[in-house]
């Protein structure tokens, strides 16, 4: 057996009424002289009992749910007591003043029928605008973009949760502000310009998408960002709606697949074309020496292929990695072991670390692989005797950790640099150019930025890095 629904009780309500209004009227006119006017009265109370009636059967058409259908009817019972009370009320005041009572119950009915069908309209709309209301909130939040509502000039009308856990932001501390001055894209003037842009254009009804980086919560991401107008009926634009999307892993993955088909069509091409040709001579060798020295080229490329492989691997980790999840710690609780660690492995160089100021704030640990490889890589490109790599640790600002990585080497070609900084992978000609995709991809997984920059004795490699405060760091672990 079903549930009694809100439609049932008001057309419960509009019988119940109209049968008041009949028995009322109806003993009327058999003992009045005239039948006109209880005529016109059942008219009237009767109309809005059968109003209230209809109100019933067309709410159960409008398909609504058995919660929202009895929101409407509590409003309507409700203004049916508040028409009564109130004709009640004006009743008892005749009565006390000594007037005497005109046709009581029918203006009871009459109160009682107008305030429910008025308290139906009023519930009706409210209920509906309710649903819209749950509706654009379940729409707005439930999923996996960043969404914002802007006025013209920029300002955020609303903003949904995914934007805010994305930037570790509170919404009173955004609603009602600049959109290109939330700290999404304030790390950089052209990211901030690149957003001004691109409300601008769809201000003049335009619609805009490209990519970016935007700064959240664990840093860095590479952000696809929408921008559309909203019109009203005569085509005018009267809001903004901006939108982006999180494709940094996918991006990601994207420059290893580019990487992985480099090695396989160029490098792994050629070597294979050596062992060929290397293999075939040794067949052919007379000597035990010369199939011997024919034998450990091969040996060297096939070690190489190898050293390549676990270098993939490595990468491969640091992408699929949980971006966000990773062990946090304070710079100095495990760079100064690193730093032993890398002097111990080459006692022919002078390695040095500098924390210029207590840390408060925490960088993922798998950063580590990507200072391993640069000390590594300075040290066996320098020609000094005694190679010197020295590591900084600064704070640039509440949220960001610098580690510089300066040598006294002959520089970084230009070709890896690009490598560093903006992942051309064009230039890894060779397998052992992995080991600075190793330490890009590393940097980029923390959320990080790196830069190069020549010094007048060597070079400086810079990780801009995201921190996290302890309070950060427990709730990543929930």
């Amino acid at each position: 057996m079903s549930r009694l629904r809100g439609s049932a009780a008001v057309m419960t309500l509009g019988g119940l009424l109209l049968t008041l209004s009949v028995s009322h009227h109806v003993r009327e006119i058999a003992v009045l002289s005239t039948q006109l006017g209880p005529m016109i009265a059942l008219f009237l109370d009767g109309s809005l009992s059968l109003g209230l009636i209809y109100a019933g059967y067309w709410l159960r058409q409008r398909n609504l749910t058995a919660t929202t259908e009895w929101s409407v009817g509590i409003w309507t019972i409700f203004g049916g007591l508040v028409g009564a009370t109130i004709a009640g009320i004006t009743l008892t005041v005749e009565v006390i003043e000594g007037r005497p009572l005109v046709e009581p119950q029918f203006r009871l009915l009459v109160s009682a029928g107008g305030g429910a069908l008025v308290l139906f309209t009023a519930g009706y709309y409210a209920a509906r605008q309710q649903t819209l209301n749950h509706r654009y909130e379940t729409l707005f939040n439930n999923t996996i973009q960043i969404t914002g509502l802007l006025r013209l000039d920029g300002s955020i009308i609303e903003i949904n949760d995914t934007a805010l856990e994305f930037g570790g932001l509170e919404r009173d501390n955004v609603v009602n502000e600049q959109f290109d001055e939330i700290s999404w894209w304030t790390h950089s003037e052209e990211v901030k310009k690149g957003i001004q842009d691109a409300i601008a254009q769809a201000r003049d009804g335009g619609f805009v998408r490209y990519e970016t980086e935007a700064r959240g919560a664990d840093g860095l991401r590479t952000i696809e960002v929408s921008a559309k107008p909203v019109t009203n009926e005569n085509g005018e634009v009267i809001q903004l709606i901006v939108a982006g999307y999180d494709i940094t892993d996918k991006q990601r993955q994207r420059e290893h697949l580019r990487v992985l088909h480099r090695l396989m069509r160029h490098n792994m091409r050629n070597d294979l074309m050596k062992v060929n040709g290397w293999t075939q001579m040794a067949a052919t060798a007379v000597s035990r020496e010369e199939r011997m020295s024919h034998a450990n080229r091969v040996k060297n490329i096939l070690d190489s292929w190898e050293k390549m492989t676990g270098e993939l691997k490595e990468v491969q980790k640091l992408i699929e990695s949980e971006s966000g999840k990773p062990d946090h710690k304070l710079p100095g609780d495990f760079l100064p072991d690193i730093v032993e660690s890398q002097q111990s492995k080459h006692p022919e160089a002078d390695i040095s670390l500098t924390l210029d100021a207590p840390f408060t704030g925490r960088i993922p640990v798998y950063v580590q692989k990507a200072i391993i490889e640069a000390i590594d890589n300075a040290v066996a490109a320098s020609t000094e005797e005694t190679p010197t790599v020295g590591v900084t640790v600064a704070n640039t600002d509440n949220n960001w950790i610098k580690i510089t990585i300066a040598d006294d080497g002959p520089g970084i070609p230009p070709a890896e640099a690009a490598v560093l900084e903006t992942g051309q992978e064009s230039a890894l000609m060779h397998g052992s150019a992995l080991g600075i995709w190793k330490i890009r991809m590393a940097v980029k997984q923390a959320g990080g930025n790196i830069s190069v920059d020549d010094l007048s004795n060597g070079t400086a490699l810079q990780f801009q890095l995201p921190s996290r405060g302890q309070q950060q760091q427990s709730l990543a672990r929930v």
